[in-house]
């Protein structure tokens, strides 16, 4: 089930990007597995799944793209990373307020930056970024219950 999820993640991803981007969608599907295999825990609207699963490789693309620079030179290539990176940074922050996704995109930002100082002194910690959704997912599930509660 999660593959078709998946799919429809990457489908929506590539729409919504602009074609002057010029991205490409090279994120492996096992990359996006753990975050889809999260999701489909939680009750929620297969369109709401989708969309957290595209901000979620929006930003794991953004991660992929800024660790590819250590490896170029000074160049061409290195600029375009750079930008593709800072591309899908500033989109995931656009797609959660498109889809109105306000709560984790607070809960969100400050562990990006995080994980992105700690790559700039070469402790990368790219694992933290699925915990923070078990957490926001978790969280979101919590206030849930008990509004249902009362």
């Amino acid at each position: 089930m999660f593959d078709v999820l998946i799919q429809d993640a990457y489908r929506l991803l590539q729409g919504e990007i602009s074609p002057e981007a010029g991205i490409k969608l090279d994120l492996s599907q096992e990359e996006a597995t753990p975050l889809a295999v999260l999701l489909e825990q939680y009750d929620m609207t297969p369109v709401r799944q989708c969309h957290l699963l595209s901000i979620y490789i929006a930003i794991k693309l953004a991660l992929q793209r800024h660790s590819e620079c250590s490896s170029l030179a000074p160049g061409e290539a290195l600029t375009r990373k750079v930008l593709d990176g800072d591309y899908l940074y500033s989109f995931y922050v656009e797609l959660c307020l498109k889809w109105e996704e306000y709560d984790l995109l607070s809960h969100l930002a400050p562990i990006i930056k995080q994980l992105q100082i700690k790559r700039v002194e070469g402790r990368p910690e790219d694992e933290r970024l699925l915990k923070a959704w078990e957490l926001f997912l978790q969280l979101e599930n919590n206030r849930s219950t008990a509004t249902k509660a009362m």
